[in-house]
């Protein structure tokens, strides 16, 4: 037998997440198509959701096109018009490893996937399946599944009371962290001497903001150079050093380079960063205790049921009267 090499191990490896990603997608495809075919998919996307679809524009492909803004047609499958939003939403519901490939790279597997998937459909129309024994059994399955988890569902939220979400947030503000941040507005521009003239002009009493506008090269130019509250540890070290060194109402006497370019910055503010609100931090607080009382849920149902246990060979293990386990746990 010839002796597998490294690199063979490696193409192997490469061609398994190929084909498990090639799986993933495929099967996403389906069932997305399948929920916006059915009422229960996103079919008119509002303007806020258009634009968190789509990747921001400058991205782009493995082959270099940048990709524009606006959502052409991409594929047409007979007389069904295929936008790039179908497929950049169909993205979004698979598993976040799998988003995290290059747009370039996934775009067009996605694209296929999608185009299958409304021939698969447009095939299946008409096919008058529903009384077929199958259709029905696996309908059936499905719908005791849906049943279930919505009764299990309901219990949980029951038991996640306003009481509790309200000691859980006491005790998330208990443990909050003591981070300090500062508020910041700076102009960014490419040329050291650039910088020097914007800082000779603030000395002179040029407005910031002004400057900002007519000067910066980055997104924050329109709102004067606006960045908002952020600590330290949030943006890049030299930056960070030069604003936490200044105090409210300073600016900096010298270009700070970075990755960047070369900025001049102004602090506008100091404080510790308040925790979220109870009703910002409400959904991550119901999600988290989620499970705490799923598990719950389970343990209280367990410690009422009859269980018996047997073996790998079908012999009864003690105790067979209710879960002892469980109640010893408890």
């Amino acid at each position: 037998m010839q002796k597998q090499t490294s690199f063979d191990r490696e193409s192997g490896n490469t061609i398994i997440i190929v084909l498990v990603v090639l799986a993933i997608v495929a099967v996403g495809a389906l069932a997305y198509m399948s929920s916006r075919n059915t009422g229960t998919g996103n079919a008119a996307e509002t303007p806020a959701q258009a634009t968190a679809a789509q990747p921001a524009s400058g991205n782009e492909t493995a082959e270099g096109e940048v990709i524009q803004p606006g959502n052409p047609v991409v594929a047409k499958v007979g007389t069904q018009d295929v936008t790039r939003l179908d497929v950049f939403n169909f993205i979004q519901t698979l598993p976040p490893q799998t988003r995290q490939l290059p747009i370039g790279e996934l775009f067009p597997v996605a694209l296929e996937q999608v185009i299958n998937a409304q021939v698969i459909r447009q095939n299946t129309n008409g096919a008058n399946l529903d009384s077929d024994p199958l259709v029905k059994e696996r309908v059936a399955a499905a719908k005791d599944t849906i049943v279930r988890d919505v009764f299990v569902q309901r219990q949980v939220e029951k038991r996640i009371t306003d009481e509790r979400l309200k000691k859980a947030y006491d005790q998330y503000v208990q443990n909050f962290p003591e981070i300090d941040e500062v508020k910041a507005r700076h102009i960014l521009v490419a040329d050291k001497d650039k910088a020097k003239e914007l800082i000779e002009q603030l000395d002179g009493g040029a407005d910031f903001a002004e400057l900002a506008k007519a000067n910066s090269t980055d997104g924050t130019a329109q709102n004067g150079g606006e960045i908002g509250y952020f600590a330290q540890a949030d943006v890049v070290p030299e930056f960070g050093d030069a604003a936490f060194g200044l105090d409210v109402g300073e600016y900096t006497k010298k270009p700070v380079e970075t990755e960047f370019g070369y900025h001049v910055i102004q602090v506008q503010d100091k404080r510790k960063r308040p925790p979220a609100t109870l009703e910002q931090a409400k959904p991550f607080l119901e999600g988290q205790m989620g499970q705490v009382v799923l598990n719950e849920l389970i343990s209280d149902w367990r410690s009422k049921a009859s269980i018996e246990r047997f073996d790998i060979n079908g012999n009864a293990i003690e105790p067979a009267s209710g879960d002892e386990e469980t109640k010893s746990a408890e």
